[in-house]
């Protein structure tokens, strides 16, 4: 469906990405309040500080949702600023967000709403403390449950700023199962939790091209391993692939390891820059609850170790 704000989107969406870069993750909210600058010059808010739903006055419908950390002593208000609980739907497999209170009397229910409708891609603000967040975009809402005060909120594998809209709209099926649509929807959350955490940067090469990067599970979905950033690294589709076949790994002390046969290989420069990480350590993110937990790493490795031709 045709979206009238879709350059200002792309436009925020590519200025976010830079804010968030420098900021490693953790933007203060005067760089969000402060907004970005569009193709003529003139400044356009990501957010506000009175509403957690946000619809620049510039735009038509909502551009981004928020969820803060209340400071000391003050109480929680919305059930969506639990963040142990994650906020993901068991059915689902996606995440809820609590809609401003009146209904669609509330002018900024209808502009999410109306971002819904279109199905245009939003900001989401996560709260990491007061006055500090993590930016994941692009998101959309899914649902709408006027009722019940809340909407489901959806994420995608494909995030390129270039791409977006096409990216958002293919990303939803027109039928699937709903084991198969949990599980797809949950793991993109977590990808997209875990890329956000690294700053959309190669945690084994610093590669920062949105589009060739995945948020990768340490012990994998199958094996158990939680949809938690902890159990996450984020790396490129390439540093993926070696990584689930064994001929990269990562030691609980976040040291990379090549494989022996991969390091006996001689064919040209990509694979000498592959052999070259050994003996180098990840590039974590800033936050140390963010970093990988060294108990699944030690799992993980031991599966490197014990594959054959892994080196230790």
């Amino acid at each position: 469906m045709f979206d009238p704000d879709e350059s200002l989107r792309a436009a925020a969406f590519a200025a976010l990405e830079k804010l968030s870069r420098h900021h490693t993750g953790r933007v203060p909210w005067n760089a969000i309040e402060a907004g970005f600058a569009t193709a003529d010059g003139k400044r356009v808010r990501f957010a506000s500080r009175a509403n957690g739903i946000f619809k620049p006055k510039e735009m038509s419908a909502a551009l981004s949702v928020r969820t803060t950390v209340p400071r000391a002593g003050r109480s929680t208000w919305y059930s969506d600023q639990d963040r142990d609980s994650a906020n993901l739907d068991h059915d689902t497999g996606l995440v809820r967000y609590d809609l401003a209170r009146g209904g669609l009397n509330d002018s900024t229910n209808r502009a999410l709403r109306e971002a819904m409708r279109r199905r245009a891609p939003l900001i989401y603000f996560i709260g990491l403390a007061p006055g500090e967040y993590r930016p994941v975009f692009p998101v959309w809402v899914e649902r709408f449950f006027e009722d019940a005060g809340h909407v489901l909120l959806a994420a995608t594998e494909s995030a390129g700023v270039d791409q977006w809209p096409a990216a958002v709209r293919d990303s939803v099926e027109a039928s699937y199962s709903l084991t198969a649509a949990r599980s797809r929807n949950h793991q993109a959350w977590f990808s997209a939790r875990t890329k956000a955490a690294y700053v959309w940067k190669c945690a084994f090469s610093g590669l920062p091209v949105r589009e060739l990067l995945v948020g990768a599970h340490i012990v994998p979905d199958a094996a158990g391993g939680p949809a938690s950033v902890r159990n996450g690294i984020c790396m490129s589709a390439l540093h993926h692939v070696a990584f689930d076949s064994h001929m990269l790994g990562v030691d609980p002390d976040f040291r990379v390891h090549v494989s022996a046969p991969l390091l006996e290989k001689q064919d040209g420069e990509l694979l000498a820059v592959l052999k070259d990480l050994d003996g180098t350590r990840l590039r974590l993110p800033r936050d140390r609850g963010d970093w990988p937990d060294p108990a699944f790493l030690e799992r993980r490795f031991s599966d490197f170790r014990h594959a054959r031709g892994g080196g230790a």
